[in-house]
């Protein structure tokens, strides 16, 4: 078994919504994990003058983000479908009637990017807690996601980060969110993804598999 990530979701007492949203994003997995990682290998085999992480990361992040959501537009996602404007700051957002996905770039493992203060930005980080208020009887749940990625820049390997925040928070505080886990590259896996609750947060228990496994806008 694996932990991950935040110490307050273990307080979600309705693990019914836990399970609504793993199933909404099972037609994700495979995705955004192909496609990132296309656009990383792209990037870097058309400009490997720029591959200087330090010096042109930021640059990076971007053309990464561009390829990928060119490529999202071409690709079959299900339920979902891309949404926003991407010609503003490169937003890369989805949705699927129901919830919406806002994909952005994290700094760290850890860090979750807070909104800012842009007014739209810290209302869509305002969602009513799971563990207070329940999914409704009727009408779209309307959960309001992040999914945050980060790309290793020596092995690679694409990884995506769900995050649902309930609340606004300054650079270096505490990320207030209710529901934060780690995307498995498979709807398979992510579907056999067990959440154990325990005295330290929220455990996930991920079945083995063979084989090895700058800003926020977007």
């Amino acid at each position: 078994a694996v932990s991950f990530l935040s110490d307050n979701i273990w307080h979600v007492a309705n693990f019914l919504d836990i399970e609504r949203v793993r199933g909404a994003l099972e037609d994700l997995c495979e995705p955004l994990h192909d496609v990132f990682g296309w656009a990383d290998m792209q990037a870097a085999d058309r400009m490997p003058e720029l591959g200087d992480r330090r010096t042109y990361g930021w640059y990076a992040t971007h053309t990464v983000r561009a390829l990928a959501h060119h490529k999202l537009g071409m690709r079959s996602l299900g339920a979902w479908r891309l949404s926003g404007n991407h010609a503003r700051n490169g937003e890369l957002w989805l949705t699927d009637g129901q919830y919406r996905a806002r994909v952005l770039h994290a700094l760290s493992e850890k860090q979750v990017p807070p909104p800012g203060l842009n007014v739209a930005r810290c209302a869509y980080y305002r969602n009513p807690p799971l563990a207070l208020f329940p999914a409704p009887l009727f009408g779209p749940v309307n959960d309001r996601l992040l999914l945050l990625w980060r790309i290793d820049p020596e092995s690679h390997e694409v990884v995506f980060r769900v995050v649902r925040p309930i609340g606004d928070w300054k650079w270096g505080d505490h990320a207030l969110t209710d529901l934060d886990f780690i995307l498995p590259q498979t709807a398979v896996d992510l579907h056999q993804l067990q959440f154990l609750p325990t005295d330290e947060g929220l455990e996930l228990d991920i079945p083995a598999v063979e084989g090895g496994a700058e800003d926020a806008a977007g």
